[in-house]
């Protein structure tokens, strides 16, 4: 399980750094919908964040990681779903 959650959390990350790249160029022209720009902004780093072990902490569970990894690239799939209705 641990190999398909780092499996999953690269995935995210690969799948969502365009969507980073968009929306930190969207960051200054948002207007009152930047904390919702900076969500879509950092849900592709976070499947990644929780993959670390950090000092008091242990490290969470594979499926926990796997799931944040999962909902991270849903979230990125929405992103561009909405995207691709706006600009069409």
């Amino acid at each position: 399980m641990k190999q398909v959650a780092t499996l999953l959390v690269w995935l995210a990350l690969l799948f969502g750094l365009p969507q980073a790249l968009i929306c930190g160029v969207m960051i200054f022209s948002s207007g009152w919908a930047i904390p919702l720009v900076l969500i879509f902004l950092l849900s592709p780093f976070v499947p990644l964040i929780l993959m670390q072990e950090i000092r008091r902490w242990q490290r969470l569970p594979p499926a926990a990681t796997a799931s944040a990894a999962l909902l991270s690239i849903a979230v990125s799939g929405g992103f561009y779903w909405m995207l691709y209705y706006r600009m069409r």
